[in-house]
């Protein structure tokens, strides 16, 4: 019997976060008002910065340093991340209780802080056990574990919600927590893992070796999830919840369409080049890093025009009418989320070198243009501008990296390639589509089935072929 690729396990997977992702969200906008399910999409960021910030990058750590350490990289960096989230959760609780905070009609209090900080520390350990298996390479048990991780925690949020529903927020974040417990707990009980939660105090050399590693990539990685988000905060300012919901419906829809493409390729590529690297082959991991990049822009651009033609399905699927973007904005996002792709896979030279300290300064950057347009568009064309201001800011993001990953590793574009891509996106892009926004017609969904099949049949072709003459030429390359 021939053997399942790996990479079959990895697009499964992260094809279907997605969709739970999408469900998760459609029962949310079901059950909550705009202004609610905006309140919740403003503290959402601050429980992922919180766990970025307090994880001090140990599952980064993790892959990095697993081939060297092995599980002793693990076991530091779980007492090191739940050690110091819970060290600021105390001191963010105590500042809370003493100045009984009431931020415009939402009440932040001990109650609510207590279960953020619960709903921060799950998280952690779920991700660093996450790293663990997927340095492992144990591929097909970190796909299943993540599968169920997500469809826990989908359930865990919908049934705090409907439990709690006049504090749709702790409701929220209080089934976050308990469903991942729930997980980690039928985890270790089931597999006899137990192993997972057997921390170890890091000596102050190795706690050293972890900040000075770990400290950077959080920087970046916090700056890279400001990208997009801190602009919710200044339409929130500038507009209201609604529009907040509205932004982050449109967000979570464009990303989840390139992230869908690129995570399975970074998942599978990282341990390679990590291992060819510290081996001294970077020619290996030149040529890895191209063919995957590679395969992701000539997938991204029939991604691009496929997604825009779905615009009305993909709201009226994930939420309703409501959450509507005005016209041009949908098309800016996917444009952005495209390009913070290809930044992913260039700015691993970054990592290889351990030089995080210029990506940090360049993240910074971008950031700084994001949030300048970001307050002088969203006053004068409102949500458009957010959309231009992040486009704006991933633009100067992966060219500047693009730039020095380019001069350090060779990494090697092929337009050639991409041409076949690009007139796909463009016929996608101006060719009329049926029934616009009319998603009970026949034609609506005709017209939509047309457009995926050509799009997979043509981004299919299009990767074999470029697979087929790479390897030629590397086999070539090493020849001469």
């Amino acid at each position: 019997m021939k053997k399942i690729p790996v990479s079959f396990y990895y697009y499964f997977s992260f094809s279907l976060m997605p969709v739970l992702g999408l469900l998760q969200t459609k029962i949310l906008t079901s059950i909550l008002t705009p202004f609610a399910f905006g309140e919740v999409q403003l503290m959402l960021p601050l429980l992922t910065w919180t766990v970025l910030i307090g994880g001090l990058g140990a599952p980064q750590f993790v892959i990095r340093f697993y081939s060297r350490d092995g599980t002793k990289a693990y076991q530091e960096g779980l007492f090191i991340s739940v050690a110091f989230i819970m060290l600021i959760g105390l001191i963010c609780c105590a500042f809370l209780i003493h100045r009984d905070i009431d931020y415009k009609g939402l009440e932040i209090g001990f109650r609510m802080a207590s279960i953020f900080l619960l709903a921060a520390m799950t998280e952690q350990v779920v991700r660093l056990v996450k790293s663990l298996l997927r340095v492992q390479e144990r591929h097909f048990f970190y796909n299943a574990i993540s599968i169920c991780a997500r469809i826990f925690l989908m359930v865990g949020i919908i049934i705090g919600v409907l439990v709690w529903p006049k504090y749709p927020i702790e409701g929220y974040l209080l089934g976050s927590a308990f469903s991942s417990s729930l997980m980690l707990l039928l985890l270790t009980v089931l597999f006899r893992l137990q192993y997972l939660w057997k921390a170890r105090i890091p000596s102050w050399q190795r706690l050293s070796q972890m900040v000075s590693y770990g400290f950077p990539i959080v920087c970046i990685m916090l700056m890279g999830d400001w990208l997009p988000n801190l602009n919710r905060y200044i339409i929130f300012a500038e507009l209201d919840t609604s529009a907040v919901a509205k932004y982050a419906i449109g967000c979570m829809i464009t990303a989840l369409s390139f992230r869908t493409l690129y995570e399975p390729l970074n998942t599978l590529m990282h341990p390679r080049v990590f291992r060819t690297w510290e081996k001294g082959s970077k020619l290996e991991s030149r040529e890895t890093i191209t063919r995957y990049l590679n395969f992701y822009i000539i997938v991204g651009l029939i991604v691009c025009g496929l997604a825009n033609r779905y615009e009305d399905i993909f709201f009226n699927i994930v939420a309703n009418m409501n959450y509507r973007l005005p016209a041009g904005c949908f098309a800016i996002l996917l444009l952005s989320n495209f390009i913070l792709g290809i930044y992913r896979f260039v700015a691993i030279h970054y990592l290889l070198e351990r030089n995080t300290t210029e990506l940090g300064l360049i993240f910074f950057l971008s950031l700084i243009v994001n949030v300048s347009a970001a307050l002088f568009f969203i006053k004068k064309i409102g949500l458009l501008g957010a959309a231009l201001a992040v486009f704006l800011g991933a633009t100067i993001l992966a060219s500047s990296v693009w730039l020095r990953g380019h001069e350090n590793i060779r990494i090697k574009l092929f337009p050639k390639y991409y041409i076949f891509s690009l007139i796909i996106a463009v016929f996608f892009a101006i060719v009329p589509r049926l029934s616009l926004w009319d998603i009970s017609s026949p034609l609506r969904w005709l017209d939509a089935i047309i457009s995926l099949g050509a799009a997979l049949f043509c981004g299919y072709y299009s990767i074999r072929v470029f697979d087929k003459n790479y390897r030629l030429l590397i086999v070539r390359n090493k020849d001469k």
